[in-house]
């Protein structure tokens, strides 16, 4: 137990989207928060009241400078079940919230009188969401994933992190082994890039375990690759990619900010494939390490590359970006190392 923590109490609001707000408070459980309060909400499951509501909801977002005001909608379903929750909490040590613009203006204010310390995580380009610029100023402490955002005024740099509160013996099933895992949701072009590396990997004699994500059926007939509609849940992600040997991460577009499968692979000395360029100018690139796909990639190089043996990371490395620092940099409480993101 931390005991910078010990004691504190916390109030979290994240997506749900994979029950990833349940490993980040098994986390902050782990690091000896005493109380930790969720106001998460799914913001994914939302459905129009009538064709009405639909109508309007498409004139805002293409004629009326409004893209998102579906999402407004998606909260205004909620938000009064979730101050109800707020008003019976009692003020706190901190508040966190990742992905801010998931949250309206008025309910973040209710937060703030919950707490003198408020800070957020946009784990996603500013880009991508530029409503959430409209609230920045709320927080004490904001931050950014993405290099491209440093530039933005009041903002703080910051990475995605490893979760440090999952033992081996947790983790470890050997019905999962594989050489080589991928999971992420379909798109056209991203199907085609795995397609590709997928082809050059079987070539090599690697066993294959991915999954592509998709609300309705996609199929890539090239390469054979076909989607699930059965979603996993992070934890599930976490124990596929402990139990392989490379794990494939392919970027999104929009965003050079890094994933999680990056930070896994920290802690667990795994191999990776990846399509992001900017990992080559973070403080943990090795090129033993970590394989940068490209168009250009031949054959011959990824054998060498797996071929390589994996190059184990300093433990000052594995400590900086586990969520133990992570934590104490956000709140910025105790001795801590700062995480910070490379010039765009």
């Amino acid at each position: 137990m931390i005991k910078t923590f010990q004691g504190k109490s916390i109030i979290v609001g994240t997506p749900k989207d994979f029950d990833i707000n349940k490993m980040i408070i098994k986390e902050l459980r782990n690091t000896g928060f005493e109380s930790v309060f969720e106001i998460s909400f799914n913001y994914q499951k939302f459905k129009y009241k009538n064709i009405w509501q639909h109508a309007k909801s498409f004139y805002k977002k293409n004629f009326g400078n409004r893209p998102h005001y579906k999402q407004l909608l998606r909260f205004q379903q909620i938000e009064s079940n979730l101050i109800q929750e707020l008003n019976e909490i009692q003020d706190v040590d901190y508040v966190l919230l990742i992905r801010p613009d998931i949250y309206s203006p008025t309910f973040i204010d209710a937060l703030k009188k919950k707490s003198k310390t408020i800070v957020a995580y946009q784990w996603d380009g500013l880009n991508r969401f530029p409503a959430v610029n409209d609230v920045i100023q709320k927080f004490d402490r904001f931050f950014i994933f993405d290099p491209a955002d440093l530039g933005v005024e009041g903002v703080l740099p910051l990475t995605n992190f490893s979760p440090i509160s999952y033992t081996a013996e947790e983790l470890f099933d050997s019905e999962r082994i594989t050489d080589v895992y991928f999971s992420g949701s379909y798109f056209p072009k991203r199907a085609a890039v795995l397609g590709k590396i997928l082809s050059q990997l079987n070539r090599l004699g690697k066993s294959i375990k991915y999954r592509l994500n998709a609300w309705k059926p996609r199929e890539n007939k090239k390469y054979n690759l076909t989607t699930t509609k059965e979603f996993i849940t992070f934890e599930e992600n976490l124990k596929n990619s402990y139990n392989a040997e490379v794990v494939i991460d392919l970027v999104f577009t929009g965003h050079k900010g890094l994933s999680f499968r990056i930070f896994e692979a920290i802690r667990f000395d795994k191999k990776v494939i990846t399509t992001n360029q900017a990992i080559l100018k973070y403080d943990f690139y090795d090129p033993d390490n970590i394989f940068i796909w490209s168009s250009n990639s031949k054959i011959q190089e990824l054998k060498r590359f797996l071929e390589t043996p994996v190059n184990p990371l300093s433990d000052v490395l594995k400590r900086k970006y586990g969520f133990e620092n992570w934590i104490k940099y956000v709140l910025d409480e105790g001795d801590f190392i700062p995480i910070d993101l490379p010039e765009n």
